[in-house]
């Protein structure tokens, strides 16, 4: 009868601890779920089925020919993989260059700029515009012109905070005083330092980085002014996700 109880405490401690273990995991996926800026995605969280999460840098030049892949094919992107293939995507934009190589030259502080612009546009929910933006001012002025497109190439020189916060004028429903204020104040610093510290512990190996669902990778094999061979190169990214 003794030996009967024991095996039944046994039986109920194994189990609860079990049950502990497996809510924890639960929770612990959950929260992996959570976005780290809600305005920075895409898709319905509630009936993903897949979840697609973006590490990036405004300022890392095959980060942004990725994105402009994604954007120059906007409409097919949302409807074949958003809507149809019902994909949860967050970008999680970083200043990972700037807290990298800030110590190597003035030009690194672009990083923390263009992140501190985008974090506040995304404050007024108005991140895909901005981010859109931006990335086409920074091709046509810089990356098209073989400035700072890798790390042979020319460096973009610093530039100016204006540079960055002129995009914001041109973006309709967005407050541009309450923007600039944003930014003139570092009103998103610890967002994005928090980020960025995040993004670092699951990085590898710098940015672009790339979690599809079980499928992870790092870089972009894009090419300078093909934009469709870039969006081919894009799906193949998207669809590993899908096919692991």
């Amino acid at each position: 009868m003794q030996k009967a109880i024991r095996i039944i405490a046994i039986v109920l401690v194994v189990g609860f601890f079990g049950y502990l273990v497996i809510s924890a995991s639960i929770s612990s996926s959950k929260n992996a779920r959570e976005p780290w800026n809600e305005h920075m995605t895409l898709g319905d969280r509630e009936t993903a089925e897949h979840f697609y999460y973006d590490y990036t840098d405004i300022m890392c030049p095959y980060c942004d020919k990725f994105a402009n892949a994604l954007a120059a094919h906007d409409e097919e992107f949302k409807k074949d993989y958003i809507e149809d293939k019902k994909i949860f995507f967050e970008l999680r934009l970083t200043d990972m260059l700037y807290v990298y190589h800030k110590d190597e030259g003035e030009s690194a502080i672009n990083s923390r700029n263009a992140a501190m612009n985008a974090y506040c546009a995304a404050d007024q929910d108005q991140f895909w515009a901005y981010y859109n933006d931006i990335l086409a001012k920074l091709y046509k002025d810089y990356h098209s012109k073989g400035i700072g497109v890798d790390q042979y190439s020319e460096k973009i020189p610093t530039l100016e905070m204006d540079y960055f916060k002129d995009v914001a004028k041109e973006i309709d429903g967005l407050d541009y005083d309450k923007f600039s204020s944003c930014v003139d104040n570092g009103e998103m610093a610890d967002a994005i330092d928090k980020n960025t510290a995040k993004a670092m512990n699951i990085t590898p190996s710098g940015v672009p980085y790339f979690v599809f669902d079980k499928y992870t990778t790092s870089g972009f094999l894009g090419k300078w002014d093909a934009e469709d061979y870039d969006w081919e190169q894009a799906k193949l990214l998207l669809d590993a996700g899908l096919a692991n």
